[in-house]
């Protein structure tokens, strides 16, 4: 690391946390217990936890074992190897989403999120967790919020883009936009690599991983994004947004075919008040995966420039995904300033956090 960054307090703003179904039983309302005790023909650590049955091991060359982190204590080893020195743990169990039965995904959404607070939110000891609200359920979302947003070390809301049957612009999803505005709460937005059955079309068509994983999460980004800006979200909701896991090469596409459109018919967006590429600027962005690094280092200069990004990007590590970027990603890129590292680093996520 440069010597003029070793004073910096280091933020990371995406790390998995690991819940099984055993972890959550004892979180479920009593009848809901009873109900479960059966138990499913599927594996009984995941219980109704849907997975998505893609090959991640690139032809069988990676071993990959997940490093669960199921407390703060089984990081405090990686993390002190990373130099971080504060952690804001995403919900490692996200998938919850995709219980088929609407009224189970709700009891499992609030028994995980009192788990997190529970498990995860310790700011004594720099430990932050994100809230999990499904959109399908803007409203139990929105009281979940409402419940746990003021708890100490509850840092955001974290919402799975890639799943919900209309774009998070649609009037809705606004209970959970006027909760987080009450609770001071930016809202992240991440992709999955699920089964999900809507936008664009189920699992893409597509036929591998590599595929899949390509255009999932930007595309779902760009939707998301378009919708919310042209809708008036920002002008509504003083909410700040951040964007993970689809890195930052999206962004120079969407906003100059936005700005266009928008420019030709400003009508369809009434509630705009500047451009869309403002908007974009004023959101808040992970910089995993840093996709631009393999070719040539100072591209991402490029697009930092010119797409007005350089107090919007975070560190966000994805650790334990097998596709993770360590701070050393960040600290050691050619591309980057000593200024823009510690912005990245530091004085970006402290400012989207609130902290």
């Amino acid at each position: 690391m440069d010597s003029e960054l070793e004073d910096i307090t280091v933020y990371d703003t995406e790390v998995h946390s690991m819940t099984t179904h055993k972890d959550l039983f004892p979180y479920l309302d009593e009848d809901v217990r009873e109900r479960e005790k059966a138990g499913y023909m599927a594996h009984p650590e995941r219980g109704p936890l849907p997975w998505d049955g893609w090959d991640r091991s690139a032809g069988g060359r990676i071993q990959w074992t997940p490093h669960p982190v199921s407390n703060p204590e089984e990081y405090e080893e990686k993390r002190k190897e990373f130099g971080v020195d504060v952690v804001v743990y995403s919900p490692g169990q996200f998938k919850l989403t995709q219980i088929p039965n609407a009224e189970k995904r709700v009891h499992y959404m609030w028994a995980l999120n009192e788990y997190l607070v529970e498990r995860f939110a310790d700011p004594e000891n720099q430990n932050f967790a994100k809230l999990l609200a499904i959109p399908e359920h803007p409203k139990e979302s929105a009281r979940i919020i409402e419940e746990y947003g003021d708890e100490p070390g509850v840092a955001g809301i974290f919402m799975i883009d890639v799943g919900p049957q209309y774009p998070l612009g649609h009037q809705q999803y606004e209970p959970m936009y006027e909760a987080a505005e009450n609770q001071d709460l930016p809202i992240f937005l991440h992709s999955g690599s699920g089964l999900y059955p809507a936008f664009p079309t189920r699992d893409l068509n597509v036929e591998t991983f590599m595929e899949y994983h390509t255009l999932t999460h930007p595309m779902a980004k760009m939707w998301h994004a378009t919708s919310i800006i042209a809708r008036g979200i920002p002008e509504r909701y003083d909410i700040d947004w951040c964007f993970l896991e689809a890195g930052v090469s999206w962004i120079q596409f969407l906003r100059t075919r936005m700005d266009r459109e928008y420019i030709e018919r400003p009508s369809d967006a009434p509630e705009m008040n500047k451009l869309p590429s403002e908007y974009l600027s004023d959101f808040y962005y992970g910089l995993q995966p840093l996709e631009e690094q393999p070719r040539k280092p100072e591209d991402l200069q490029t697009i930092i420039e010119m797409n007005d990004l350089e107090d919007q990007l975070v560190l966000a590590t994805d650790y334990p995904h097998m596709d993770f970027d360590a701070p050393a990603s960040v600290f050691d890129h050619e591309g980057l300033t000593t200024e823009q590292k510690r912005k990245i680093a530091q004085d970006n996520p402290r400012e989207l956090l609130n902290l």
